[in-house]
């Protein structure tokens, strides 16, 4: 039976994660949290949720912050080729998640 790296290898999944991270702009990321399991389709993934400071979370930015912030964890933790995890993101801005108590988000 297949186990992804990325089902394996937690510690070292959480300290690639850690890493990319820090290359995000603080200006523009507040909180980047993931999970791993699978998908939809039962294939292996990575699930991150990001909040957005509410400046980049602004309708003129959002799709180029975005681009941005997938494009340094695509390129940094090498989710598909390192880990065997497909990557899926989600947003939300820091308004919008200051009133939930969601701890998946924190």
């Amino acid at each position: 039976m297949y186990a992804p790296a990325g089902f394996v290898n937690q510690t070292e999944l959480r300290d690639s994660v850690d890493a990319a991270k820090r290359r995000l702009s603080p200006d523009e990321v507040v909180r980047v949290a993931y999970s791993v399991g699978n998908d939809s389709t039962d294939e292996p993934g990575i699930f991150f949720r990001i909040v957005l400071t509410d400046a980049a979370s602004r309708e003129e930015c959002l799709s180029e912050v975005t681009r941005r912030v997938e494009s340094v964890l695509i390129d940094s933790i090498r989710p598909l080729e390192n880990w065997g995890l497909f990557p899926y993101f989600s947003y939300r801005s820091f308004s919008e998640q200051s009133p939930r108590n969601d701890p998946e988000w924190s």
